[in-house]
């Protein structure tokens, strides 16, 4: 059954888009996506005056755009932080980019859920055209990832609960439908750790449609070309074909990865981390990390099977079977123990 989509209202804006939100880098060529947009510095400086926005710090930058931390300024001292994504002036001209990057609003425009970032605004400015997205302190997961590396991988209880919350915000996208009851269909299809975000109040953020595929008038996408990250890309979508059960691989990718504190197939190379996730035999997370349960293992191994038909076959069906272990093992957490791990793995590495 769907369920009717609360709507942020967008500016008029001619048909427009973002090709490659993954490609943005930061200011010392660390891959800086939408994940990485979060403040880091709290005081409030002179900001640029861009439109409605008063921008400041840069948070990401790239070849098509880039991503700055910026505020609202309203009647009677009302503020509200965003993270602003510009495209780069040069390639307004580029009707294809221009069209993708307001497909990408236009999809997260649907979206509205406690557990993904949300998109608040579409506009141009001065031959800019821009989005205005919600504003998260926290860190991405591959942040987090980073800073256990050399220690032990995150507790299972946590990594339940983030994964739990991840499937909250798939179920939500994949059902949603348009304002004439029509279903949507939206598959995130770059579902990564950079792409989830844990806020400071420990609640997991899926960020980042730039790639979205979705089934309405206006938003389809063109051309062959795989789109998203290949290590976390579902077999069948390699072989050409993709439905939302794709993105339930990709999540069983990184719960595996959580578990384990390891990659499961990415390597440097494209063409070897391709035909790992095609064929390299999978070991249940257990085989690395002794404290997984099995009742863990048969849920992240059912997510990661390669035949679509032996996989969980809708996101709310693997966030039963989270909710039925965790209730079996007593070992429910809330979201403030995710935000106190999270807190305490950035103070050990500060201090290493």
């Amino acid at each position: 059954m769907c369920e009717s989509p609360v709507r942020e209202s967008l500016c008029d804006a001619r048909p427009g888009a973002w090709a490659a939100a993954h490609g943005l880098h930061n200011r010392n060529g660390v891959d800086a996506s939408l994940a990485s947009i979060v403040t880091r510095s709290q005081g409030r400086s002179p900001g640029e005056a861009f439109g409605p926005y008063l921008v400041y710090e840069l948070l990401g930058q790239g070849g098509m755009a880039s991503v700055h931390r910026a505020e609202t300024v309203g009647v009677g001292g009302f503020r509200r932080m965003v993270a602003l994504k510009r495209m780069l002036p040069a390639l307004s001209a580029n009707r294809e980019l221009v069209a993708s990057f307001v497909r990408e609003a236009r999809i997260a425009s649907y979206l509205s859920h406690a557990n993904i970032a949300q998109t608040y605004d579409l506009g141009q400015f001065v031959g800019t055209y821009y989005i205005a997205m919600e504003h998260v302190a926290g860190h991405n997961l591959r942040e987090i990832l980073a800073a256990t590396h050399g220690r032990a991988p995150l507790a299972v209880p946590i990594v339940v609960n983030v994964i739990a919350q991840i499937c909250d915000a798939l179920d939500h996208a994949h059902n949603l439908c348009d304002e004439t009851g029509q279903p949507l269909e939206i598959i995130h299809r770059d579902l990564s750790p950079a792409n989830i975000l844990l806020a400071e109040s420990g609640s997991a953020k899926l960020i980042d449609f730039g790639v979205a595929k979705a089934s309405v008038p206006g938003m389809g996408t063109t051309g062959r070309r795989l789109k998203g990250k290949y290590g976390y890309m579902a077999p069948e979508y390699i072989g050409g074909s993709i439905d939302a059960r794709a993105d339930l691989f990709a999540l069983g990718v990184v719960a595996h990865e959580m578990l384990t504190c390891k990659r499961l197939f990415t390597v440097h190379d494209d063409r070897t981390t391709l035909d790992r996730v095609l064929r390299m035999p999978i070991a249940p997370p257990s085989r690395s990390n002794a404290a997984v349960p099995r009742e863990i293992d048969d849920i992240v191994m059912t997510a990661l099977a390669r035949d679509p038909a032996c996989r969980w076959q809708h996101a709310r069906a693997l966030r039963r079977a989270l909710a039925l272990v965790t209730q079996r093992l007593r070992i429910d957490v809330p979201n403030q123990a995710v935000a106190d791990v999270v807190a305490s793995q950035f103070r050990l590495r500060a201090t290493r």
